[in-house]
């Protein structure tokens, strides 16, 4: 049975690498900062991008040498101060008003394992920034009092999670998450009742499949299943998520300034993250495997994925969603990193390791061309055996005195009938392939 599609380990691995490459070629170092910006040919590092470059290494489960140097910049730019603001992390355009979709990355960041122990008394700040930045109906948006969203929400509950920190706070957002979902369909959109999307529809899965008993399993396969339907290998986006806008009031000193926000998503793959993440959908299907090659496929020559709004500049947010999806289907779907999985029919496919692939087609083939041999020749080959067996007894039984000599010239007549019988029968073969 010939594979209907083939995932290669070493080829996943590679793209990865390809992608943490990017991030190391485009590594900055500046007096008092260490890391990456949006944009990651800019010169001065940001927190948001520095944390997310961060949580790219650590989700593929690569060791970056310089984590050091960038988990020391982000503990310098943690807020301290006697108010609401102390513990979080703040963005450029906001100078110096934290906001959790800085802080939620921070947290993630320094939540996972290589950060040391330096992170840990900023990991529990931040955390308690989070708790601290609840909204009253127990929702997140940036920060207490901004309208609730479910981005936020399901990305402040993945920080919290991560961390180890923030129960009473989980319980709740739990609670705000699933009454925001739509009520047509096992989905969600970026604000309770709106239109579902592929997007929030992921964050959400994602965040309320790792808490026990928030989603029953009918629950989250019917939503991953609704994801899976709509995933288009090679299509990344979706047109009403590509950036998600909306204005952010924040204190500057005395003065109340306007900071729009621009978040770029990747909804492709952040749903084939959550399908896969989940395990509540058989993944040994035709369109994830296309969809994991989709994004190898389309990885562009520096390492990075295009940014639709910018695609001539890489970006730390066209990398991060494609990181985790790719360490998300290697982990999900291959036994090691140099596995490689040979899709035959959707639920089954066969998955060897590809150090020994070579050896076992080899073996094979020997497998198959002895078959085949049998199969050409397996009248002739009935009638050896059968020959070997009604002349061996007589033999046996003359040698161990039960046959006389008669008796046994009296067994062989069959035998000899069957001998003369295979050899007109090979000639008549030999005759009919020569003609054929």
């Amino acid at each position: 049975m010939r594979a209907t599609a083939e995932l290669s380990g070493t080829g996943l691995t590679a793209s990865i690498d390809r992608a943490l490459g990017c991030l190391r070629h485009n590594f900055r170092t500046v007096p008092g900062a260490a890391g990456w910006y949006h944009y990651l040919d800019d010169p001065s590092p940001g927190v948001t991008a520095s944390a997310v470059g961060l949580f790219c290494f650590s989700v593929a489960g690569v060791r970056f040498e310089r984590t050091p140097d960038v988990v020391a910049y982000l503990l310098s730019q943690q807020r301290a101060s006697d108010d609401s603001t102390n513990g979080g992390w703040s963005v450029r355009t906001t100078n110096g008003f934290p906001i959790a979709e800085a802080t939620s990355w921070v947290v993630r960041a320094l939540s996972r394992p290589g950060t040391g122990v330096l992170g840990g008394e900023a990991l529990a700040r931040g955390a308690e920034w989070l708790r601290a930045n609840q909204n009253v109906d127990f929702g997140w948006g940036s920060y207490l009092g901004q309208p609730s969203r479910v981005f936020h929400t399901a990305l402040n509950m993945l920080a919290l999670q991560e961390s180890g920190a923030g129960a009473d706070s989980l319980a709740g957002a739990q609670r705000w998450l699933i009454d925001g979902q739509n009520a047509r369909t096992p989905a969600w959109g970026p604000t309770p009742g709106a239109e579902p999307t592929m997007l929030h529809t992921s964050i959400a899965l994602l965040a309320l499949s790792r808490t026990p008993g928030a989603l029953s399993a009918n629950t989250m396969r019917q939503t991953a299943e609704w994801l899976l339907e709509r995933i288009e290998p090679g299509i990344h986006v979706e047109r009403s998520t590509t950036v998600e806008e909306y204005d952010v009031p924040y204190a500057d000193g005395d003065i109340q300034a306007v900071f729009q926000n621009s978040l770029p998503h990747f909804a492709g793959p952040l749903a084939l993250s959550a399908i896969l993440s989940t395990g509540v959908v058989d993944p040994l299907q035709q369109k994830v495997f296309d969809s994991v090659n989709a994004i190898m496929d389309t990885q562009l020559e520096g390492g990075h994925w295009e940014l639709p709004r910018s695609p001539m500049r890489p970006s730390v947010w066209a990398l991060w969603p494609f990181v985790s999806a790719l360490s998300s289907a290697r982990s999900a779907i291959l036994s090691t990193p140099r596995a490689k999985a040979a899709l035959l029919f959707p639920g089954c496919a066969i998955v060897q390791s590809e150090d020994v692939a070579q050896d076992l087609t080899r073996r094979l083939l020997i497998q198959n061309a002895l078959f085949d041999w049998i199969r050409s020749r397996r009248v002739v080959l009935a009638l050896w055996l059968v020959a070997a067996v009604t002349t061996g007894v007589p033999v046996t039984l003359l040698l161990a005195g039960r046959f006389s000599v008669k008796d046994f010239l009296t067994a062989l007549i069959f035998p000899v009938l069957l001998m003369v019988f295979q050899v007109i029968w090979e000639r008549r073969a030999a005759r009919a392939g020569a003609g054929g």
